[in-house]
């Protein structure tokens, strides 16, 4: 009896992953082609950067724990779980909302969660038990993070600058960097330790899963992922600006930096991986094998189908909002500035904000007519009609200062534009010829925010009014005399600026115009 039943149920069991294996496929390369310019965006990240290049080792990471749970998915059958298939329109909206918004992460994770949806959908709960941390991992294929570079270089730099006050060392901090008696050091972006950061919390995720089964110890490990590559990486700058002072810049300058930042960063995985193993737990695979019977496979294909049309949620909605978009005119954007009591002047050549992509610009150096010597203020407004991913004012690329221009501080600002309290970032920047102080604001729907994060939460809700677009207004002057004094300047200029908003709200406004004598 059983030489006879096994090998019909290995048979139906082989059959039946066969069926589902073959659909869940087809449903993934349908999903990346549906999504293929969020995808496409996801892995020119990975290709470009060196901080996410280890996201193309994630998928073969995920088919090799699979790979590792074949055993017992073997005396498994797959199933259905057609319940999971309502996240995915919530998933094709949560993307759509990303796209209006212009945030890459949000359109990348809701991609992810419909391939994590899809697997649930198609092969069910119980082979979920068995597979849950790959399917999980799956996150790690989003290239994220970013936001983090700013408050971890400030991180960096208040640890170097306490750790050589503490070791009697003479300085000059400014910003993010360090004048020595023989050198100048800065903690560049890339000196934040990000690329550190999200390597160790990468494979420490995968660490735990692999050692540790109790939730305690998992979570201390991957608190100590998170502070000590913070503590390691504020350490390795330590130790380089000290190399380098010592040697005279013959050690720890150039290329060495790199050499020896990266042998520190490895001694740190090592140091982590060798305490985490001497807490281990056993680690014996104890799943619950539950014998189900194969789904029939009328179910698999209505699953399927409808799967395969809620898919389509996300597209079709950007599909039609973008059918439904007028270009504005934006020719008065062009137009040359002429506030009242002032004139222009010519442009700075060592300071322009970089903006790939702009629709609409507008650049201009004043100076008050009354001061024969006055010192100009230049004027940058950049404005975004349709907004998408790689194509707004969050795009990652976007500056509004480049090298060999440094960060020296940072400030809120309040100044009246049109008639109204506005606020600013104001930047105070530095090379080594000159010192600027920038006041930047980002404009959408008639509303000014100096916060590049709540722009990004205005953006859904002005675009699903049809007030696609989108600015950022900069003004900025050299700091010869006081700060106070190049304050003064940006705040005069800014009170009688009032055409700006004014052009703005028109080239927003005209889209619905245009829209409105479509629709008649």
């Amino acid at each position: 009896m059983t030489a006879v039943t096994l090998p019909e149920s290995d048979r139906i069991s082989s059959k039946a992953w066969m069926r589902h294996g073959l659909v869940l496929a087809a449903l993934l390369l349908l999903t990346v082609a549906a999504f293929l310019p969020t995808v496409e965006a996801a892995v020119q990240v990975w290709w470009i950067s060196p901080t996410y290049s280890h996201c193309f080792l994630i998928l073969p990471i995920i088919g090799w724990l699979v790979w590792e749970k074949r055993p017992t998915l073997a005396l498994m059958t797959p199933g259905l779980e057609p319940r999971a298939l309502i996240l995915l329109p919530l998933f094709g909206l949560t993307w759509w909302l990303g796209e209006l918004a212009a945030i890459n992460e949000v359109q990348q994770y809701s991609v992810v969660g419909i391939l994590q949806v899809l697997i649930v959908a198609l092969l069910g709960r119980g082979i979920l038990r068995v597979i849950w941390f790959p399917v999980l991992y799956l996150l790690f294929l989003v290239p994220t993070g970013e936001y983090l570079i700013v408050p971890m270089q400030h991180f960096a730099t208040v640890f170097v600058d306490i750790s050589l006050n503490l070791l009697g060392i003479i300085h000059y901090t400014e910003g993010t960097t360090f004048e020595l008696t023989n050198g100048r050091f800065e903690i560049a972006e890339a000196c934040a330790g990000l690329r550190f950061l999200i390597a160790t919390v990468t494979l420490g995720v995968l660490y735990s899963y692999m050692m540790f089964k109790k939730p305690g110890k998992a979570a201390l490990f991957l608190i100590a992922c998170v502070g000590v590559p913070l503590i390691g990486n504020g350490l390795r700058c330590v130790g380089i600006i000290l190399l380098a002072h010592f040697t005279d810049n013959k050690l720890g300058a150039g290329a060495d930096h790199l050499v020896y930042g990266w042998g520190f960063n490895v001694a740190i995985l090592l140091v982590l991986g060798v305490l985490g193993s001497l807490f281990r737990d056993d680690m014996t695979d104890k799943h619950e094998i539950r014998i189900t019977p194969a789904a029939p496979v009328r179910n698999l294909a209505i699953v399927a189908a409808l799967a395969a049309g809620f898919l389509w949620v996300g597209p079709a909605l950007a599909a039609w909002h973008d059918n439904n978009f007028t270009q504005p005119d934006i020719a008065a954007m062009a137009e040359p500035l002429r506030p009242v009591g002032w004139r222009e002047d010519l442009p700075s050549t060592s300071w322009r904000p970089n903006f790939s992509g702009l629709d609409a610009e507008t650049v201009a150096a004043l100076v008050p007519v009354d001061e024969a010597a006055a010192t100009p203020v230049q004027v940058f407004v950049g404005y975004y009609a349709l907004p998408r991913p790689g194509h707004a004012i969050t795009a990652r690329i976007n500056r509004l200062w480049d090298e060999p221009w440094t960060l020296s501080e940072t400030h809120p600002a309040k100044a009246t534009l049109a008639g109204k309290s506005v606020e600013f970032q104001e930047s105070i920047i530095s090379s080594g010829f000159e010192k600027r102080i920038i006041w930047s604001s980002y404009w959408i729907d008639g509303r000014f925010t100096p916060g590049m994060f709540r722009l990004k939460l205005l953006q859904p809700a002005a675009a699903l009014q049809g007030h696609e677009g989108q600015a950022v207004v900069a003004v900025s002057t050299p700091v010869e005399g006081t700060v106070e004094e190049a304050r003064a300047r940006l705040s005069r200029l800014l009170a009688v600026l009032d055409e700006v908003p004014a052009r703005l709200d028109r080239a927003n406004h005209r889209a619905l115009s245009s829209n409105a004598e479509g629709a008649r």
